[in-house]
């Protein structure tokens, strides 16, 4: 697998970030974002910490499809976070 693209703004491509679920066209992790949500960030507000270089819509899609079991964490390699696709 080299590049799988998932909704509008998320992708997995082994070439990149190792393979971990990302914004499309960033190397922002979505495990970062989602993160930032389980510390009380708003989609905004996440969208304002990366300086716009991901948006509001495309967080909320993050955070949806891992609500809805599009994507699910899975267990990381040495003790890392890290996120998987179905």
């Amino acid at each position: 697998m080299a590049r799988v693209e998932i909704g509008k703004h998320l992708a997995v491509d082994t070439r990149v970030c190792g393979g971990r679920l990302i914004f499309r066209g960033t190397r922002i992790m979505v495990p970062d974002a989602v993160e930032l949500s389980e510390d009380g960030y708003s989609p905004v507000a996440i969208a304002d910490q990366y300086h716009g270089i991901i948006t509001q819509e495309a967080v909320e899609e993050a955070l949806s499809m891992i609500r809805r079991g599009v994507v699910k964490e899975v267990a990381a390699k040495a003790g890392q976070s890290g996120f998987g696709h179905i």
